[in-house]
């Protein structure tokens, strides 16, 4: 930054600070997540970019502590205790891996928070919208090619031992769609998955990324990003009809009915109007193209509520006997072999895996940001804020991998940031 003669007052000289701090590696994640999926490199990459990130930070001393930062930070640090509980090779991967995923975000949120006008709100919203168009686009490859897998290079360079779990494989080798045909069906269902290993994570990023899309469409000043989002909207009828996913669609509406409810209260009539009419048009579409007909379908032979509800009980019991540290990792039911105890949500996992007092962290990050960042002002802020509302019920069935989590901090971050009086980007924002 070029030198002047001019003194500094200390306030233009913490903005300064701030405002060196490049918007390049939190873009990079986003708009780079095409890229790295198709490199097989999305965790990896996210670490580089994380070391590039804390570099940035102690290099400028930029870090700002704002509450919700001290609860997840609390929360990282339990989880490096918690390694001590694991008792094989293979969990200590899938330790080491979501712990990378922890600590990815955990930067970006501070980072993002950190930063000042060269990383704006704006720019957040859209890196995140290109991730759920991209999303999109991963559901409709995944109706085309359901059988499809992409090879990655990263994979290839995997040892057998590893590329033999399926999970590893999934991660590594992810299918464009899971295929399903429980036992008695008469058809077929083709769920789709890309970018993500499993159709329920296509959901979850659909249902918290849909509503950044719509921030991004209300704060387009052009009308480019507007028809893309008009346009990913029609487009992702057809992938989500196809996944039949009812937690999905119930995230999507609470969303809808959260804005409304809110910009009701605020004696905003036209924008009411407008979500009630699109959400009527879009129900009939998905009513009509036999949306209730697939999801009886799969109730009938497909559902596992019966034994979701039975692995919840056995994952609770069991995190009983370990409540401080938990087991490190989710691992092999007692009752259903094929499925592991902490895999039935986010809370769950954080339940089996870090014990309550993780679990309690966590949940304290998450639920205080939602409450601390509620007033929202501007419609975009509101929008945005829907996010956290469905987050914070979600992770009670769904789990969240690294770029459903990105999200949600990086909401988190922009929400936060505003709220405590440190986007510097303002008005122009």
């Amino acid at each position: 930054m070029a030198t002047t003669t001019t003194r500094r007052t200390p306030a233009t000289h913490v903005d300064d600070v701030h405002d060196a701090l490049p918007a390049w590696p939190v873009l990079a994640l986003l708009w780079g997540f095409p890229v790295f999926w198709l490199l097989g490199a999305t965790v990896i990459a996210g670490v580089a970019l994380t070391v590039v990130m804390l570099s940035y930070l102690v290099h400028h001393r930029a870090t700002r502590l704002v509450p919700g930062v001290y609860a997840f930070t609390a929360f990282v640090v339990w989880v490096v205790p918690c390694a001590v509980m694991i008792d094989s090779t293979e969990r200590m991967l899938g330790y080491t891996y979501r712990f990378s995923i922890l600590v990815i975000v955990g930067t970006a949120f501070v980072y993002t928070i950190s930063a000042g006008s060269r990383l704006t709100r704006r720019a957040i919203v859209d890196g995140l919208t290109a991730v759920w168009v991209f999303t999109v686009v991963g559901g409709i490859l995944g109706l085309l090619f359901p059988e499809t897998r992409l090879t990655t290079p990263i994979g290839l360079l995997l040892p057998d031992a590893l590329t033999g779990n399926d999970y590893v494989r999934d991660l590594f080798f992810p299918p464009f769609a899971e295929v399903q045909q429980p036992f008695g069906s008469p058809v077929e269902f083709v769920r789709p998955s890309a970018p993500f290993p499993y159709a329920n994570s296509w959901g979850v990023a659909i249902v918290l990324l849909t509503p950044v899309a719509i921030a991004c469409f209300l704060q387009a000043r052009s009308r480019l990003p507007r028809v893309v989002v008009a346009v990913g909207l029609v487009a992702m009828i057809a992938p989500a009809l196809s996944t039949s996913n009812r937690g999905m669609f119930a995230g999507l509406a609470l969303a809808a009915v959260y804005v409304v409810v809110r910009l009701t209260i605020r004696d905003r009539a036209a924008p009411v109007l407008a979500i009630g009419v699109l959400g009527a048009i879009g129900a009939a579409v998905l009513v009509g193209n036999g949306l209730l007909n697939q999801i009886r379908t799969r109730q009938q032979y497909g559902d596992s509520s019966g034994t979701r509800w039975s692995l919840y009980q056995e994952t609770f019991e069991r995190s009983l006997q370990s409540p401080l540290l938990g087991y490190g990792a989710p691992r092999p039911s007692t009752s259903e072999p094929l499925i592991s105890a902490g895999t039935q949500g986010y809370v769950w996992m954080l339940m089996f895996s870090f014990g309550f007092v993780g679990l309690a962290f966590f949940l304290t990050f998450l639920w205080g940001t939602t409450l601390r960042t509620w007033r929202a002002p501007g419609d975009v802020d509101l929008v945005l804020h829907s996010v956290l509302v469905v987050a914070s019920v979600i992770i009670a069935i769904y789990g969240l991998d690294i770029m459903q989590m990105l999200s949600i901090m990086l909401v988190a971050a922009v929400l936060l940031r505003r709220r405590h009086g440190l986007d510097t980007a303002g008005t122009r924002d």
